[in-house]
């Protein structure tokens, strides 16, 4: 069929121009740099200090086609970067994305990709500023978010936990998991489904933990343990958890009960210290700190086995999600 009257032509048909022009957004995105979206390279403007990530999506591995749509995995894919810059005590600025998609895949398909990611990075407070694009057998989308730190702020690190320190979180964790939990299940629709397809990052709550004087910082993407052991590992210091402290969102016994769990409370738990994808923000406030709004105060920092966790005094090995581990 002819691209120029076929409504929802495939990538190769159209070609990498078209293509490209549709992944750019609607209009010129003013980011206030030098150059901006379109050229060989963005040119930033100047700051303080620059804070960088990237991470990336891959069919198969992060997400299924059938379990999800082209315009929430635009969105998850800025979402899940954008979290990364938070941790650091840092607002996200600007986002460069790299998509690898089949031949077959349709400019209906990277317009919905688009909007989503372009939707995700606005909620950000950000701009989307360059990219690229390759053919590939699965869909793979790689984003890069820049942030910026105000002149003389340092980055909320993740090794500055210590002793006596109170460990929070923001948001509800084990949300992600249940809603995966659900779709495998064959329960396609619910707000659980939907937080596990585009996590909602807490924006403005890394920056609110710096000037609080977080003394480390990070986010909750590997599950609550296992990030907590990360901090506690790299920071040289122990920390405690406490199960009544945690925040529980309560459509996560709903979930354990429609799904036939055993011990429902024991679903939910698991869900909570060890799901993952949740994408919140995990930090240590010393002695005396205020902590930010959003917070929930869930356990402490002590002396202790460098990166041993427990649970209302109990160790606990993490869960959670290894990348390493999940490549065969």
């Amino acid at each position: 069929m002819n691209p120029a009257t076929d409504p929802h032509p495939t990538v190769a048909a159209v070609g990498e121009a078209a293509v490209l022009a549709v992944l750019r957004g609607p209009g010129d995105a003013h980011s206030g740099d030098p150059v901006g979206n379109g050229d060989d390279a963005a040119v930033l403007g100047p700051a303080a200090a620059t804070v960088v990530t990237t991470d990336m999506l891959v069919e198969g591995t992060h997400f299924r086609l059938d379990l999800t749509t082209w315009r929430d995995i635009g969105r998850r894919a800025v979402a899940q970067n954008v979290s990364d810059v938070l941790a650091m005590g840092a607002d996200c600025s600007r986002v460069l994305v790299a998509v690898a998609v089949p031949g077959e895949t349709t400019t209906d398909q990277i317009a919905q990709l688009s909007a989503g990611i372009h939707e995700e990075a606005a909620r950000s407070g950000a701009v989307v500023v360059g990219g690229d694009l390759t053919s590939a057998h699965l869909v793979v989308v790689n984003v890069t978010a820049i942030g910026t730190l105000p002149d003389g702020a340092r980055p909320v690190r993740i090794d500055g936990a210590a002793p006596g320190d109170a460990v929070a979180l923001t948001g509800q964790p084990g949300r992600s998991a249940a809603g995966l939990a659900l779709l495998l299940a064959g329960r396609a629709d619910g707000p659980l489904q939907q937080s596990h397809r585009v996590p909602v990052p807490p924006i403005g709550s890394g920056t609110a933990a710096r000037l609080a004087g977080a003394h480390a910082l990070t986010d909750v993407s590997d599950g609550l343990l296992r990030d907590l052991a990360g901090v506690a590992r790299a920071s040289g210091v122990a920390a405690d958890l406490v199960v009544d402290a945690l925040p529980v969102d309560p459509l996560l016994a709903g979930a354990a009960t429609a799904l036939g769990a055993a011990d429902p409370d024991a679903q939910v738990l698991d869900w909570i210290l060890d799901g993952g994808e949740d994408h919140g923000l995990l930090g240590t406030f010393p002695p005396g700190a205020t902590i930010p709004p959003g917070f929930t105060v869930i356990g402490r920092i002590r002396s202790g086995e460098p990166g041993e966790v427990t649970v209302d005094g109990d160790p606990r090995t993490p869960g959670g999600w290894d990348s390493a581990r999940s490549v065969n």
